[in-house]
């Protein structure tokens, strides 16, 4: 199984026309910072994206880790997440078929105003990971671009100590404890923890 996550900017229609030049731009320089080299992306419809995971048990990080890229810059962002098969594997993947392209194309047609949604194939979703998946967006939807920024740092250094941040960030180490505080860091760390061995299991069950 691998995942895919197709996403787009929330209310893209409603940014200026001298700004959607450099709203492309971020969204392009942020994929380009986050997926590494076992990932393939696109950009379409202007405002859109899809990409593909291959390691599959990375799919919420990543997932995460996109939002926050783009809060920090002041962007809203909704992503539908979508473990499955890939039966047609393409280098640009616009053209690659499977269940996780299908899932996820679907899943954002009917995501409405939530900020992430995860289907996964020939599988129900536990009710309680769907809750804490609603609780995350909930908390995520809430932070600031201050706070998405240092929670991005601190989901992304090797040493993410709190001074090392502050390093990082150029603010104090009070400062990084304070944003991080605020965006709720220990819980959306260990909802990815626990968000991995979940898809782990989900995907070993499926081989």
């Amino acid at each position: 199984m691998i995942g895919v996550i197709s996403g787009d900017i929330i209310k893209s229609q409603k940014i200026p026309k001298q700004q959607y030049d450099a709203m492309l731009y971020q969204l392009e320089q942020s994929l380009r910072a986050i997926c590494d080299k076992t990932s393939l992306w696109t950009i379409y419809r202007g405002d859109a994206f899809q990409l593909q995971i291959n390691q599959s048990e990375q799919l919420i990080k990543t997932a995460i880790i996109i939002y926050l890229h783009l809060k920090s810059a002041g962007y809203e962002l909704r992503q539908s997440m979508a473990l499955g098969e890939v039966d047609n594997p393409r280098s640009d993947i616009k053209t690659a078929t499977g269940s996780a392209f299908v899932l996820s194309g679907q899943g954002l047609d009917k995501i409405a105003n939530q900020r992430f949604s995860l289907q996964i194939a020939k599988h129900t979703l536990n009710e309680g990971f769907s809750l804490n998946l609603a609780f995350v967006d909930t908390l995520l939807s809430k932070i600031t671009q201050k706070q998405a920024n240092a929670l991005y740092v601190y989901l992304t250094q090797a040493d993410n100590s709190h001074a090392a941040l502050a390093k990082e960030l150029s603010t104090s180490r009070e400062n990084v404890t304070k944003l991080l505080n605020l965006a709720n860091y220990q819980l959306i760390e260990r909802f990815i923890v626990h968000a991995k061995q979940v898809i782990t299991t989900i995907t070993k069950g499926s081989e």
